[in-house]
């Protein structure tokens, strides 16, 4: 049996965008080699921070669904919704797990988020439709717990599965929205 890699970051450590390495794209990494793939995924998880997508190598057929639901198509659609993330102000406890055979990495990690005051609905776009998203839980700090799995090949991402979860103070439900809900009973 075949066991992951994993990379352990200290406890704490933040990502900010003035002190990020060259991104795979720029180096030239399309290898299958741990330290390829484990690049290609840490330039997503820089660009949440940094807000800014056009950095990362995406594949032209590249996906993205999260918990549940296919909420990008293609590298315009991923990189767009990057200008959506500034909430996101940095990631902690970030873990990587290699499957060379696959080309595939899991990052898990801590996303640290500041919804703002003004709460209220949010357009987001699914594909090529537009939803509002609820915002259901007041403004303040928060901590998403993501796992996300990147499919990687020659240095290009073609999929990217989330299943994140926010912490939350009790009694507010569960920050779904309808759509999601509605699809993950389907």
């Amino acid at each position: 049996m075949r066991h992951a890699a994993c990379l352990l970051l200290p406890l704490g450590i933040a990502f900010a965008a003035p002190a990020l390495a060259a991104s795979p794209a720029e180096t030239g990494c399309t290898s299958k080699s741990r330290a390829c793939l484990e690049a290609v995924a840490m330039s997503y998880i820089h660009a949440l921070v940094s807000h800014d997508g056009s950095k990362i190598p995406l594949a032209p057929d590249v996906r993205r669904t999260e918990n549940a639901l296919t909420n990008a198509k293609g590298i315009t659609e991923i990189v767009e919704s990057f200008a959506r993330t500034d909430m996101v102000e940095s990631t902690s406890d970030v873990r990587l797990y290699a499957d060379l055979e696959k080309g595939e990495v899991v990052a898990i990690f801590l996303l640290n988020v500041d919804l703002k005051k003004g709460g209220g609905d949010v357009t987001t776009r699914a594909g090529n439709s537009e939803y509002k998203v609820a915002v259901t839980v007041p403004a303040g700090t928060y901590t998403v717990h993501e796992a996300e799995r990147f499919r990687i090949v020659e240095g290009k991402i073609h999929e990217i599965e989330i299943i994140a979860h926010v912490e939350s103070p009790k009694n507010l439900g569960s920050g779904w929205p309808v759509e999601r809900n509605a699809a993950v009973k389907k």
